[in-house]
């Protein structure tokens, strides 16, 4: 998901976040996310209900309360992706969901290869800021090293970078990578999918968040 949110300092922040979410087919789920809200970031868990018609739009609630969070949603692609979209008056978030294939298990191992990945976001550039897109490579080894060579474009300038740098991944597909462009620390959250052919990521550095997806350049 992404969008933008008042944090409680009442400024509107840009937001995203990625994660995994597990339906029980009876009306309830629970799952685990990363949220990326201004320069913070929070890995949590959650739980709430969903409602889904026969016209395969529903709603969710996700906690309980004044804390609640309130979704509608749209099912398609047989139940196998969803689009979503957060209704609160404080926050503009959208997102989309998709399923993980076989039994959803992952390790390292997963992520071997290169992957080709796009995303777009808000950063702060000379004090102001700015809509930001990038597009670019990265390349997991499968033993915890991973290497990116991507183009940025925002606030009127564009460059090319690449970067070295290592990353995670546990058994619920569910991972993250650090690294450094220059003299700046990144991190980027992610989710495996479709068999580690996929992942959708939400990525945070000083002043900048990115919300995308990737895919092998080759499926295996």
């Amino acid at each position: 998901m992404s969008g933008s949110e008042t944090n409680a300092d009442g400024k509107l922040v840009r937001s995203s976040q990625v994660g995994r979410i597990v339906f029980d087919g009876a009306g309830k789920y629970t799952g685990v996310t990363a949220i990326s809200v201004g320069t913070k970031v929070e890995v949590a868990d959650f739980a709430g209900e969903i409602a889904i018609g026969a016209d395969c739009t529903g709603t969710a609630k996700t906690g309980t309360g004044a804390d609640a969070t309130n979704l509608d949603l749209i099912v398609v692609n047989s139940g196998n992706d969803f689009s979503s979209v957060v209704r609160a008056g404080d926050a503009t978030l959208v997102g989309v969901g998709t399923k993980i294939e076989g039994k959803g298990t992952c390790s390292l191992a997963t992520l071997t290869g290169t992957y080709g990945y796009q995303g777009e976001g808000v950063a702060t550039i000379n004090g102001k800021s700015v809509s930001t897109a990038e597009i670019g490579i990265l390349t997991f080894d499968g033993k915890e090293g991973v290497t990116g060579t991507f183009s940025f474009i925002g606030g009127g300038q564009m460059s090319r970078q690449s970067f070295t740098g290592s990353y995670a991944l546990n058994d619920l597909c569910f991972g993250s990578a650090v690294y450094k462009v220059g003299d700046v620390d990144y991190q980027m959250n992610f989710m495996v999918t479709g068999g580690g052919n996929q992942l959708l990521y939400s990525e945070l550095a000083a002043g900048a968040v990115t919300t995308g997806s990737g895919a092998r350049t080759t499926f295996k």
